[in-house]
Formats: structure tokens, sequence, C-alpha cells
């Protein structure tokens, strides 16, 4: 039954009664079909405070001067609960233009959720702005906004958030603690997808912009350029440091692997231990054509730490001569081994004087012959010494029956020393990333490639733009649009409900 029942000016008919249809007791029971059904203020009016204005007709209003309008309080359930068939459940709206008030505030002093928002199958909470910020979420030591998706009742699990915007999607700003945190069981934990600006980006004035880390046989940070126009999978830019800076404590600091060349260097290149390589040459414009064609010549090699001097002289009236070597000869070098050829007449030429003092004497026995000479040295320095090459070495046991390059040998690129390990993990991210009815052909085409065998390179630039087509139709389908001109008509409303709030 109820305590107090009021109609104005007739009832509507309607009873209150719960979920299953039964009628239910209440307290106060108000029914207006032309006004407000139940009307309460609060508070000490001030001199020439005026009547209060009504807005527009409402259920319940409550007015409060200095304390709350509407207080809820329960002991185990809500504490207000707002419904609408059409419209906003619960609206806030606040005129303090100061930062510490709030169109709604949630609050929780024990450690509860301030603001929960909870829904079937559409956004548990939604924040829409103009001009602003749609949700912020600012914090002292814990997380700005956190997000989390489960994919309940079997289905896949949705974004934990997801924000769309023309300038940022998700902005989250934070003391010590994250700004955005995304954690997920199987999917990524923060994907950020844009058409023309940078898909994820991050900022830091004081630390990395960007920190990857992982515990598995994966990478910190992976970048993959899946395009068939020029790009770069990972990308690296410093104004006056490092581009791109590797390390590693156990295994590679930078690993390169290409088809064609493993790395590009665009400049001078500084190694300050040694270097191991297959063989090795320059390239340069061919001095004779050098619009059309290159000119290359390969390394001298030697199993030693091998320098080289040579020069020419003539030999005085006596048959002699005295070649003077750099300061430094006897300080960088040992071992020292003498060639000296005759130019012009047939002649004798000994070494009259081993190498003393960074010089060494030639004897003719005839005067005034030139001689060719060339001297070569081991190196002997406090870093050859320590840093000896071997000659030959034995393989690791996990590199015996493999090769540098199995191709030379009839063998297939499994059997490849330093192969990668994530050549496989590479193969199956491409499969993934393709539309279903062009990835087998992708991944055959990747897969001869990663062999070494000659592939249709305009074939594959053709699937490869053919995916990116139809990745991108599939965005546009699948993603949520933003309908600014139904947020602008919503806006509108709730400008013209403020101003009529206002005016009171």
């Amino acid at each position: 039954m109820t305590g107090v029942v009021g109609f104005d000016p007739a009832s509507s008919g309607q009873l209150p009664v719960d979920d299953m249809g039964n009628p239910i007791s209440v307290g106060v029971w108000g029914d207006s079909s032309v006004g407000v059904g139940v009307f309460g203020t609060t508070g000490v009016p001030t001199a020439n405070l005026g009547n209060i204005s009504i807005i527009g007709p409402a259920g319940v209003i409550g007015h409060g001067l200095g304390d709350p309008g509407v207080w809820g309080e329960c002991i185990q359930g809500s504490g207000v609960i707002g419904r609408s068939q059409s419209g906003d459940g619960v609206l806030g709206v606040t005129f303090s233009a100061t930062d510490d008030s709030a169109g709604v505030f949630g609050t929780s002093v024990v450690g509860g959720n301030g603001v929960v928002g909870f829904v079937g199958d559409a956004a548990g909470v939604i924040g829409n702005s103009i001009r602003g910020t749609g949700v912020e979420g600012i914090t002292g030591t814990g997380n700005g906004v956190v997000g989390e998706s489960f994919g309940l009742d079997g289905s896949p699990p949705a974004a934990g958030v997801l924000g769309r915007s023309d300038t940022f999607g998700v902005r989250g700003i934070s003391g010590p603690g994250n700004g955005v945190l995304g954690e997920s069981q199987t999917g990524a934990g923060v994907k950020g997808v844009s058409t023309q600006e940078a898909g994820v980006r991050g900022l830091s004035t004081s630390s990395n912009g960007i920190l990857g880390l992982t515990f598995g046989a994966a990478s910190g940070v992976s970048g993959f350029q899946f395009s068939s126009e020029d790009g770069s999978g990972i990308f690296g830019e410093s104004v006056v440091g490092t581009g791109v800076d590797g390390f590693s404590f156990g295994g590679i600091g930078v690993r390169g692997q290409g088809r064609d060349y493993a790395g590009m260097f665009l400049g001078g290149v500084l190694i300050t231990g040694s270097l191991s390589k297959g063989g090795g040459g320059f390239a340069i414009d061919h001095p004779l054509d050098p619009e059309t064609k290159y000119l290359r010549h390969s390394f001298v090699e030697s199993p030693d730490m091998l320098n080289v001097y040579n020069g020419n002289i003539t030999t005085d009236a006596k048959g002699e001569a005295h070649v003077r070597l750099p300061h430094y000869f006897e300080a960088l070098n040992q071992e020292f081994r003498y060639q000296l050829t005759v130019i012009g007449k047939f002649a004798q030429a000994i070494v009259s004087r081993e190498i003393v003092d960074n010089g060494f004497s030639i004897k003719t026995d005839q005067p005034q012959v030139k001689v060719s000479w060339q001297v070569t040295g081991i190196r002997r320095d406090p870093w050859a010494s320590a840093n000896r090459i071997a000659v030959e070495e034995e393989k690791a046991a996990e590199d015996k029956g493999r090769y540098l390059h199995p191709e030379l040998r009839g063998q297939s690129m499994e059997a490849q020393i330093h192969r990668s390990q994530q050549h496989e993990t590479q193969l199956r991210r491409v499969s993934q990333l393709a539309p279903e009815r062009l990835r087998e052909q992708i991944q055959r085409h990747m897969e001869a490639r990663s062999r070494g065998d000659r592939v249709d390179g305009a074939e594959l630039q053709r699937l490869v733009g053919e995916a990116k087509r139809l990745a991108e139709r599939h965005h546009r389908d699948e993603s949520p649009r933003i309908d600014h001109s139904r947020l602008q008509q919503k806006w509108q409303r709730v400008q013209e409900l403020v101003q009529r709030m206002s005016t009171r």
C-alpha cells in the first residue's frame, strides 16, 4: 500500500509493480499527466531568490540550495537508478567553469569504482565531446584509464578501450602511473588504427617514447610493413642522437636479413670491433662510363692481419738507396717480408740492411737503377694481439651439418646457420594479416623468396597491393563510425536544455 498519494490533475492509470507485474508498496506516490509527479526542495532560500522554474515535465524533481537536490542511498543495491526508454538514463549538467566540478561525478572511498558503465552489446561508457576530450583519465598513482574485454559466452573479445577521434582516439595522462593501460589474454593489449597518421604514438619528455617488453620468444618491439609501397618495418630517427640503437646481453645487437642486402648504409660506417664477412670489395661509378656502369674490385685477403707498404726508389752512383718507412712502422708491425723488382734494365737488387729505426737499405750491382719495393708486416698493436683471427675453427655443435650458404651446396635454407629463429613466426603473421583468399598465395611467394628462389616480383607486388585494398575495405566496413551530424544534433538538444536551465 502507499503512505502518501497525490494526483494532478488526474491519475495516469498506471500502478507501481515489480518486474513480474506484481503490485508493490511505495512510501510516496506522485502522479501528474502534465507536470511533475513529485517536487521537493531543501535549504534556506536567500532574499529575492524567486520561484523555481521547471524546464519540463518530470517524474521527480529535487532542488537543493546548498545540499543535494536528490539523495539516493541503499545498503546493498543501487543508490540511484535512472531509466529511460529512448533518452538518457541519467543526465548530469553543471554550470561551474572550474575543473573541480563535473556533470556527473562518481567516487569511492573503500576501493570500489567511482563510475562503472555496463551494457549488454554496446559500449559500457561513451564519452563524446565537440571540442574537448571524450574521456579523460587522470590519476596520481594508479591508472588513468583501464579497459578490459574478455569476450563472455564464447563471443570474441572486443576492445578494452576504443577511442575514435579526428585527433587522438585515446589520450591518457598520469603522474607516476600509466596514462593508458591495455591488457589482453589473447589479442593486442593496445591496438591503434589510423588511415593517415600514426596508429599508436608514444611521447615522453625524459624517457622512452615507446617501450616494448616481452618474456617469450618474440620481439620487444616488432614492426611489420605490409604494403606494395616503399616503407620500413621499423623506422628510427634522431635529431642529435642515434636513429636506431640495438643492444643484447647475450646475442646480436642488431640483426638484418634481406634477399638483396641485409643492411644498407648511406654514409660512413664505424666498427670498433672485428669484421667478419664472406667476401667484399668496393663498388663505384665506372671512371670511364659513370652514367651507365659500376666498377667493382674485390678486397685483398690474408690469413694474417697484414699491413702492406710499397714505393719506388732509384739507387745512387754506388748502387745504394735507403727507404724510409712511417715513423710508427716498427711500433705497429712485426715479422717483415720484402719484395724488390728492378725496372728499366737487367740488374740485380738485394736488401742490404733489414729494417732498423723504421727504414731499410737496397743495393744494386749497377748504379742509377730504379727499384720498385714492397714490405709487409703483421700487426702487433694491443687490439690485434688480443683478437687474432682463428684461421681454421670448429663449428659449434648446433651448427654442424649446417652451412652459411646452403643454397650453394644444393641444400635448403632450413640448413642455414644464423637463420632467423622468427622466420616461421613472421610467415604466420603474414598469414594472419592477409585476407583469407590471398594468404596461401602470399605465403608461397614469401617462402620461395626466403629460400633464395627467384620469384615473380611484379606478381608479389600485385598480391600485396590487393591485400592492402581488401584490408582497408574491411576496416571501413567493420569499424564503428562517428556520426558527426547526429552528435551535433544531440549537442544542440543538450545546449537548449542547458539554456533553459540557466534562465530559470
